[in-house]
């Protein structure tokens, strides 16, 4: 009897012991067949962009200007960075929904819906903010 507890003492070691390995190839994301890792690093490693963080952006023209809401402006300027390290423009708080960018010195956007008055575009790159004072008139 003391011979069949130990084999089967064995058998439920063994049988846990087997089960823990697989719990640990699929957790580490092992695949048994392949034996290949997920973890290994992609054949092409994307660049992150280069973004010049000393060229601060600064807006030179907005026109037209006085514009309406839903007419699109051109933004002229300097240092808007390249597309990867632009991020938007923006209407005082709100962020247009319509944004084009053009090259490092010209952007598009279409003005939201804002009342009339003098509203700050923003422009946002990775280098810094620029505001320009623009006149919005009522639709």
């Amino acid at each position: 009897m003391r011979k069949y507890m130990n084999s089967y003492g064995s058998f439920l070691y063994l049988g846990s012991l087997v089960g823990l390995v697989a719990i640990l190839l699929l957790v580490s994301g092992v695949d048994a067949k392949s034996s290949k890792s997920s973890m290994a690093p992609p054949a092409k490693v994307a660049k992150a962009p280069a973004c010049d963080y000393q060229s601060h952006p600064k807006i030179t023209k907005v026109s037209p200007d006085p514009v309406k809401p839903g007419q699109k402006i051109v933004i002229k300027g300097s240092n808007f960075g390249t597309k990867q390290c632009f991020h938007n423009v923006s209407f005082g708080s709100t962020s247009a929904n319509d944004v084009k960018y053009v090259s490092t010195t010209i952007l598009e956007a279409t003005v939201p819906n804002l009342k009339p008055g003098l509203v700050p575009v923003n422009i946002h790159t990775e280098a810094g903010t620029s505001q320009f004072i623009l006149l919005i008139q009522a639709k």
